[in-house]
C-alpha cells in the first residue's frame, strides 16, 4: 500500500478554485413576478409592525434568490431620516401563495446612528479619571457633613418592611434570632 501525503496549503487553494468555478456558473436570481406584485401584502405586513404613518412609498426590490426577494419602503418616522422600512417575502415552487419572512428597518448611508458602544469599564475608568483630576483640582477636598450626605443616601431592605431610606437599621438580638428561627424551618 503506497502512503499519500499531502499539502495542507494546496488541499485550501484547490477547494478554493472549486468553489470560485462553481460561483461563477452559477446565474443571477431571476425577479419572481408574483412576488414583484406583492407590494401591498408586504406594505401590510410593515404597517401592521411600524404603523401606517411611518411607512412612506415603495422604493424599489432586492432579489435574493429565486422566489426570495425585499420590498423596500421609505420611513417617515421622526428621528430617523434615511432609514428604510423593508419586508422580505418568499413563495414555494408552483404555488403562487407569498409568505411574509421578515419585517424591519435598515439603516442607510445617511441614517443616524448610536455611537459606537464602549465597554463599562472603560466608561467608569473616563469617569474615575475625571474624578480623580477634579479632587487634584480642588483643594478643599470632601467634608465631613459630605461623607453624612452620602451614608444617609444609602437604602435598606428588609424582608417585613420593604426599601427603606437612611442609614442601615440596626437589628436587635431578637430580630437576628427571630431570622434565624425563620431559616432554620
Amino acid at each position: 500500500m503506497s502512503e499519500v501525503t499531502t499539502n495542507p496549503a494546496e488541499d485550501v487553494a484547490q477547494v478554493a478554485q472549486q468553489a470560485a468555478a462553481v460561483t461563477a456558473r452559477r446565474r443571477n436570481p431571476k425577479q419572481d413576478p408574483t412576488l414583484a406584485q406583492a407590494v401591498e401584502t408586504a406594505r401590510k405586513a410593515v404597517v401592521e409592525s411600524a404603523g401606517e404613518e411611518n411607512i412612506g412609498e415603495h422604493l424599489g426590490i432586492e432579489v435574493h434568490e429565486d422566489r426570495l426577494l425585499t420590498h423596500l419602503f421609505d420611513c417617515t418616522m421622526a428621528g430617523y431620516p434615511g432609514w428604510t422600512w423593508f419586508a422580505t417575502v418568499a413563495r414555494a415552487p408552483r404555488t403562487k401563495l407569498v409568505t411574509v419572512c421578515e419585517v424591519g428597518l435598515l439603516a442607510g448611508e445617511t441614517s443616524l446612528l448610536a455611537p459606537e458602544w464602549v465597554p463599562w469599564e472603560e466608561r467608569m475608568q473616563a469617569v474615575n479619571d475625571q474624578h480623580e483630576a477634579e479632587g487634584e483640582d480642588s483643594s478643599s477636598g470632601s467634608s465631613s457633613e459630605d461623607t453624612d450626605a452620602a451614608e444617609d443616601s444609602r437604602v435598606t431592605v428588609t424582608a417585613d418592611e420593604g426599601p427603606v431610606a437612611g442609614p442601615p437599621a440596626d437589628h436587635s438580638e431578637a430580630d437576628q434570632a427571630q431570622h434565624e428561627n425563620e431559616e432554620s424551618s
